[in-house]
């Protein structure tokens, strides 16, 4: 058994004995990979670290073999592009200090100092001295991470023994630790309670003078919640700082014991204690079922000192409008004489009174609360509700729903309850994650479904969640509806509203995830509710928190429903038989949406309509469905319009399918051609290029008959593009060119600079250099007046493409670079990864290190954005370089993956390329002559230079040189012709194939020119 200790000097020791691992980079070989034991660690990673270079790799490879010798060669094992050290993460003792130091504070949390202790120590005893001592820069920033455990562990360790009773005799040692680490909160807590418990309670206030002093010059801040909280107990002289066994206090009041830990709500909890250390009254605020009451039954129980008068709970939720509130607090406090004499109780003694569900009575609550403060000083008020008091002295509150990682803690614990037994297989954690997800966080909706697991799976759960009120009741339980039931939840707030109020929930509820305050006022008109009323109904909703707030930037708000609110208010809708109206004007706002942003995305206000078409794509989706059932030429209309911004975003199959989707063959013809144009370009950018040219074909039979030159235009410019998808640049160029006639005579400024670019990449691609830059010269001085950022950054993107031709490397890494960070800034991460990938080419040819992580960067940005044919572009660069290098496993798992895509896609620009390099990886000779015979019948130069040199290889290998020469002397010939898109770097088989026959001639050079 191998374990390795990083938290000192790096050791090892196999079976408890010592082994002796060469001192240097050995070493540090052996702790980088401890520090992710059980993980693959690439070697790019690894030599990066270790080295700072990437020509290192054979040093890295010599370092594995020395550490392997030392531990075993089965310890270190190899794994795809990287090492891993096959050990169980506890052999290393940095993860067994991590995975205490979790053990520590969960018993902290759980009120368990003995045992927090424990673990904490048992965590310190781990370290043998200086943390990844005498090791690298790399290791620094692992350093500060174990270093910040060791820190937290002493708070901990210090924390428990002062909680188990520690006074005077930890002063002294505490007084150390916080001058050694003066920022460290946790440990002036402990010196502060500590100091109080040795009868010292001047030099605990002193001590957080201190602290507060030295925060505040060296970080400009307070202290946080629990220092804050610590000197407020200080100055009561609480209870809680006195060790040993304490009696309790009897007080009077009516609180009941809580019966549920409050998963999720720590900060909640101190914020709210904090407030009433300072307010007379805090008020909680929240949707109904977000646990406003449980919030605040546990902030009255811990009150310290609890008030002499008491903590009473007076639950408002049966209480009558018309009722006499001053008397029903009254006999709650059991105030003889009724609400006359309640005031007299109140100024005769500090009290807190806990007013819990207030929203259907908050202007009564408000008036006696006012009058109360007036007569009672010292009363302390909690209320909860859905809306405001609206008094000055009120602190409003907040409360969110449950984080996913608190709501799959309270279901997991409800649950144990409910079942008992072991927690929930891998398996059954994620359908408890996609629980929580889906009911929006809310703690109400997380019990009841946890509660129906004695008698339902969790997976058949998550399956039902569509009938969520019908499932979320606990039909057991002896509380009022709206405590056991979702819908009893929901329909109390609901039916506090006013009609208005009632109608925006319904309007509300048609949007998926968020709406504009344009929307909403379009369904709202709809359904009856004129427009100056809007504002202030989508306000009441917001301060009852049925409405949440988002905030878009730039000044826009948008509005959304829990999703459980939403789906109540749509059942609403639905009974109410306004239900298509509402979702009729619902898809009439994204039609007029959609016009807006076809009119002007191609100009400076492109910004707007992309932030439009992110924002709203869920919205739209669900319009166009409505549209497919109701009004396909609505919905055609929509898809069409918006498909211009979907290419700026770089939506590509997915913008690609729903305009698709949209289009019917009873559609007028002028828009079937304006959609099937769409598709094609949408569906070539990133898809399958043998389905948009079909798309591109039904668009160029319907023109035929419209006599109509500009759609005629559009139609060649468009193939153009396809083309360029299809690696057909001669196409390219001609259907630019094509359509340039019609779009100059017509003074169609941004088609003209679109074919521009359209021709120059086409010009490029065939080695026109000169007529390349040229076009896109042209094409720039016509955008920047037009503003259209999208066009601007992919004509300065073919000028660093032309820089690159030319072999002007500094030049085209430069402005790439430059469109790639514009593109980013522009919310463009499509065309952000096109140009990144280009950069990392031009990186590649220039002999740049950083190549191999700009195409790294390059692939992760494709894939994030959907765009498999700029993946498959980035994977076949980097799996060249990776050749190059010398990994060729690496390379061709690469270019393996890619011929997987180019099938599913049906090939395209680079699928001949790829399938060649793969061939000549695998010495395949007679996948490299089918390759040959292709490369040239659609003039690809590229693939067939490759072809040949990979066809000379294996002439060379088999012994026949005179074969192999001829071969690499006409590959010489045709290279000679594409030396702006290949390297004698890319041509590795022709580097191999002039050793062989300089090793059998004698080391005299082979008489065709070089590489």
């Amino acid at each position: 058994m191998l374990t390795v200790g990083v938290l000192g000097p790096v050791e090892a020791r196999l079976d408890g004995v010592p082994a002796a691992v060469p001192v240097g980079k050995t070493t540090e070989l052996l702790a980088r990979l401890a520090l992710d034991a059980g993980r693959s660690v690439r070697v790019d990673t690894l030599v990066e670290d270790l080295w700072g270079e990437p020509t290192a790799r054979n040093t890295l490879q010599s370092k594995v073999s020395q550490l392997r010798r030392t531990i075993g060669r089965t310890l270190v094992e190899s794994a795809g592009d990287g090492y891993r050290l096959a050990v169980p993460p506890e052999a290393v003792d940095a993860t067994e200090l991590v995975a205490l130091a979790a053990t520590s504070a969960s018993a902290a949390v759980a009120g368990d100092p003995a045992a927090s202790l424990t673990a904490a120590r048992a965590g310190l005893a781990l370290f043998r001295g200086d943390v990844l001592a005498d090791l690298g820069d790399w290791a620094a920033p692992h350093r500060t991470r174990l270093n910040e455990v060791r820190l937290t562990l002493l708070e901990r360790a210090m924390a428990g023994r002062v909680d188990l009773g520690g006074g005077g005799e930890v002063v002294a040692e505490l007084e150390s630790l916080v001058a050694e680490h003066p920022l460290r909160e946790g440990l002036w807590a402990s010196l502060i309670t500590a100091l109080y418990r040795a009868g010292r309670q001047a030099d605990a206030l002193a001590a957080y003078r201190r602290v507060r002093r030295l925060l505040d010059d060296e970080l400009g801040v307070e202290p946080g919640a629990p220092l804050r909280l610590l000197e407020r107990q200080l100055l009561r002289q609480s209870t809680r700082l006195v060790s040993g066994a304490v009696r309790e206090v009897t007080v009077p009041g009516n609180l009941p014991p809580q019966t549920g830990s409050t998963i999720g709500r720590d900060d909640d909890l101190a914020e709210v204690l904090s407030a009433l250390a300072d307010r007379r009254l805090v008020t909680i605020l929240g949707p109904g079922g977000v646990g406003k009451t449980r919030l605040a039954l546990e902030a009255a129980l811990r009150l310290d000192p609890p008030p002499p008068g008491g903590v009473w709970l007076i639950r408002l939720d049966g209480v009558d409008p018309a009722a006499d509130l001053a008397h029903v607090v009254a006999e709650t406090l059991r105030v003889v004489g009724g609400g006359s004499a309640l005031s007299d109780r109140l100024a005769g003694a500090d009290t807190a009174l806990v007013l819990d569900n207030c929203e259907h009575l908050v202007s009564a609550v408000a008036d006696l609360v006012e009058s109360l403060f007036t007569v009672a000083p010292r009363l302390t008020v909690l209320a909860t509700s859905q809306a405001p008091l609206g008094l000055a002295e009120e602190h409003p509150y907040a409360l969110a729903p449950l984080g996913q990682r608190e709501s799959v803690a309270l279901f997991e614990q409800r649950a144990r309850h409910r079942r008992g037994g072991p927690g929930p297989d891998s398996d059954a954690r994620v359908a408890i994650e996609e629980i929580c997800h889906s009911l929006d966080g809310l703690p109400l909706a997380i019990e009841l479904a946890a509660a129906r697991t004695r008698s339902l799976s969790i997976r058949d759960i998550a399956r039902r969640l569509d009938d969520r009120f019908g499932l979320l009741r606990d039909p057991s339980s002896s509380r009022p509806e709206r405590r056991r039931a979702l819908a009893g939840a929901i329909a109390w707030s609901y039916d506090l509203l006013f009609p208005d109020d009632q109608r925006a929930l319904w309007a509300l509820s048609c949007f998926v995830g968020s709406a504009s305050l344009g929307g909403v006022e379009r369904v709202l008109a709809a359904l009856g509710v004129p427009a100056e009323a809007v504002a202030d109904t989508i306000g009441r909703l917001v301060d009852r928190s049925l409405v949440m707030i988002d905030d878009a930037g730039a000044d826009q708000l948008r509005y959304r429903l829990l999703d459980s609110i939403r789906l109540y208010a749509a059942d609403r809708l639905s009974e109410s038989g306004r239900a298509p109206a509402a979702f009729a004007a619902h898809a009439d706002w994204f039609a007029r949406l959609a016009v807006w942003c076809d009119d002007h995305v191609r100009s400076d206000r492109q910004p707007e309509c992309v932030a439009i078409a992110r924002a709203e794509r869920a919205n739209v989706d669900a319009a166009l469905r409505w549209c497919a059932a109701q009004d396909p030429v609505l919905g055609a209309r929509i898809a069409t319009a918006f498909g211009w911004t979907w290419v700026v975003l770089g939506d590509g199959t997915a913008g690609a399918a729903r305009v698709r989707n949209a289009l019917r063959q009873d559609n007028p013809s002028r828009d079937l051609v304006s959609g099937w144009l769409l598709v094609a370009w949408l569906e070539s950018s990133a898809g399958d290029v043998v389905l948009a040219q079909r798309d591109l074909d039904r668009a160029r039979g319907l023109v035929t008959d419209l006599a109509d030159e500009v759609l005629v235009a559009d139609v060649e410019r468009h193939q153009a593009f396809v083309a360029i998808q299809e690696g057909r640049p001669a196409l390219a160029r001609t259907a630019a060119a094509t359509s340039l006639i019609t779009y100059r005579s017509r003074q169609l400024e941004w088609s003209t600079a679109a074919a521009l670019l359209l021709g120059g990449y086409g010009s490029l691609m065939l080695g026109d250099i000169g007529t390349a830059s040229r076009e896109a010269a042209e094409a720039l001085a016509i955008l920047e007046p037009i503003g259209d950022a999208w066009g601007l950054v992919h004509a300065q993107a073919m000028l660093g493409a032309v820089a690159q031709a030319e072999q002007r490397f500094a030049d085209a890494a430069h402005t790439l670079e430059r469109a790639a960070d514009t593109s980013v800034a522009l919310g463009f991460l499509g065309q952000a990864a096109l140009h990144r990938a280009t950069l990392a080419r031009v990186q590649q040819r220039a002999g740049d290190p950083r190549a191999a992580a700009s195409y790294d960067e390059a692939l992760a940005a494709a894939t994030a954005s959907g765009d498999g044919r700029l993946a498959a572009t980035a994977r076949l660069n980097l799996a060249r370089l990776r050749r190059s290098s010398g990994d060729r496993a690496g390379a061709v798992a690469l270019w393996e993956q890619n011929e997987r895509w180019y099938a599913a896609a049906g090939g395209g620009d680079l699928a001949l390329l790829n399938r060649c390099l793969l061939a000549a990886a695998r010495h395949d000779h007679q996948g490299l002559s089918s390759v040959l015979v292709a490369a040239e019948a659609v003039s690809d130069a590229e693939s067939a230079v490759l072809a040949l040199e990979g066809l000379a290889r294996s002439a060379a290998v088999d012994g026949d040189l005179s074969t192999a020469a001829s071969l690499l002397e006409r590959a010489d010939a045709q290279a000679a012709t594409i030396g702006h898109v290949l390297d004698a770097s890319d041509r590795f088989d022709a580097l191999e194939v002039r050793r062989l026959l300089s090793e059998t001639s004698g080391g005299r050079p082979p008489p065709t020119g070089a590489a």
